[in-house]
């Protein structure tokens, strides 16, 4: 009994010895087009009293959301709505000012596009015009980079175990995602002042470009010596 509890401790020890940790980490990339663009809009105005200038407001916006409603493919949310009373100053008088944002979304640019310069001929001023992923169009993206690490992992593992004279056995530990980079991000126009309603404009321009999508995978992997 002894003599086999000897052995038995004898061939954990030389298990542990010959066993190699090897602590490793990949990174995958992955280049998407955005299918969704966003624009941001907004009414601006001012007068003598808070009502006339809430009224403006109101059918500004009010007939913005109507036209978005009507063109198919397009998605409108109201956005914040502010109105406050600008002290007088030697250049102008007391008087109020009010605003409000819409934002719109839609996977046509082309279309969307259109429908901004409409809603910048009635006076509306840019805000933000950009193109950024879906949702859905995200995740795949960041599966398929996580693939692509996970796989160049395995490989790596087995180059680094075969340079050493050795085998890849298993990995010990995964970890996705370890670092959180940062989103890719939609252009952003900066704000314009509005045009003179119904003045005819062209439509602005936003061509989408490509943007990367990372997903970092650490790992330790379990090297043993070859049989």
């Amino acid at each position: 009994m002894r003599f086999s509890l000897a052995l038995l401790t004898l061939l954990l020890a030389s298990t542990a010895q010959a066993e190699t940790v090897l602590r490793l980490s990949e990174t995958g990339i992955v280049s998407v087009r955005p299918d969704r663009l966003v624009a941001g809009m907004r009414f601006e105005i001012n007068g003598p009293a808070a009502p006339d200038v809430q009224a403006r407001v109101n059918a500004a916006i009010a007939t913005a959301v109507d036209l978005a409603r009507k063109t198919a493919g397009i998605t409108v949310v109201t956005g914040a709505y502010n109105v406050w009373q600008v002290q007088a100053t030697a250049q102008a008088g007391k008087h109020w000012q009010g605003s409000q944002i819409i934002n719109l979304t839609g996977s046509d640019g082309a279309t969307l596009l259109s429908l901004v310069g409409a809603l910048q001929a009635q006076g509306l001023a840019m805000q933000q015009l950009g193109w950024q992923m879906a949702p859905a169009t995200a995740r795949a993206a960041q599966t398929e980079a996580t693939r692509l690490a996970v796989t160049q992992l395995r490989g790596r593992a087995d180059t680094v175990a075969a340079a050493l004279g050795m085998v890849f056995v298993s990995f010990r530990a995964v970890n996705l995602d370890p670092g959180s980079g940062p989103m890719p991000r939609a252009m952003v126009a900066m704000p314009m002042p509005p045009p003179m309603a119904g003045r005819e404009m062209p439509a602005p321009v936003a061509e989408a470009t490509n943007v990367t999508v990372e997903a970092r995978v650490e790992a330790e992997a379990i090297l043993d010596i070859k049989p």
